[in-house]
């Protein structure tokens, strides 16, 4: 019989794509108690309702406002008693020229991928300093690295939350919390069409996306890793390395290709 305690981890975004496969296999096959959130409340009933009985705890809210963030943390401050794990997974983005860009658009991605990253981040290493362990993953993306046209304001939120994660290691060694970042390429998600301004109804038919399931399994091997930044599949580690062993080659691969595929998704979805 386990009397281990059980372990508590709070996963953002965690209503659809790689935000739900985290909190199914932290449950399923890491053990922990989840404490889900994200926008719509029925995705997270739903997540819920799947899993056994008590291992999945939600509350709905929206990440871009301060009051929701503080409720959020007392709640699940409340709800674990001491969280060990906290997986900021919630990300926004739009498809378009920066020079177009709505700038409510531009302030809600950077509240939601960068200011909410920050602030749970802040309230998570206090809290996880106070008991003596626990990990921050931060869910970037190879974008943290790399820049893509029409994503101007996303990709920069990305360099920014890996730029926390490699300042925040040098804070915290000789202690037994970790601050790391995962660095996925294109999942399965709604994320993409969502970015098109195409709604939420095409989930998982993300073009050349890496399965969720299969994502979720490599950054939760992170966990058991002392990694900085970690390129969870074959797919973004080769894009990394390309970019940083060919820097000229990729710059005008991605000139070419990129500019011209997303200049066509986003004329497509007008």
């Amino acid at each position: 019989m386990n009397d281990q305690p059980p372990r508590f981890a709070l996963v953002t975004g965690a209503s659809s794509g790689l935000g739900r496969e985290l909190a199914r296999q932290l449950v399923l096959e890491r053990g922990y108690v989840v404490l889900a959130t994200a926008r719509r409340r029925d995705r997270l009933d739903e997540l819920a309702a799947g899993l056994p009985a008590g291992r999945v705890r939600v509350l709905d809210g929206d990440l871009a406002l301060p009051g929701f963030r503080g409720q959020l943390w007392e709640w699940a401050d409340a709800e674990s008693g001491g969280l060990d794990l906290l997986v900021n997974n919630a990300g926004l983005g739009h498809y378009a020229p920066l020079a177009d860009e709505d700038p409510a658009m531009i302030g809600q991605i950077i509240e939601v991928n960068l200011v909410a990253v920050v602030d749970l981040t802040r309230r998570a290493v206090g809290h996880m300093l106070g008991r003596g362990r626990g990990q921050v993953v931060q869910v970037s993306s190879v974008l943290g690295s790399i820049g893509m046209p029409y994503s101007a304001t996303y990709v920069a939120t990305k360099h920014a939350v890996d730029g926390l994660v490699k300042s925040l290691r040098y804070e915290l060694v000789g202690t037994n919390v970790r601050v790391w970042a995962a660095q996925p390429g294109r999942t399965e998600s709604e994320f993409h069409s969502t970015a098109l301004g195409q709604g939420s109804s095409n989930q998982g038919r993300t073009p050349h996306a890496a399965a969720a399931g299969r994502v979720a399994r490599a950054i939760l091997r992170g966990l058991d890793r002392d990694v900085a930044i970690l390129a969870p599949t074959w797919a973004a580690w080769g894009t990394l390395a390309a970019a940083r062993l060919f820097p000229r080659t990729f710059d005008r691969a991605m000139s070419r290709w990129a500019a011209g595929y997303f200049g066509r998704e986003i004329d497509r979805a007008r």
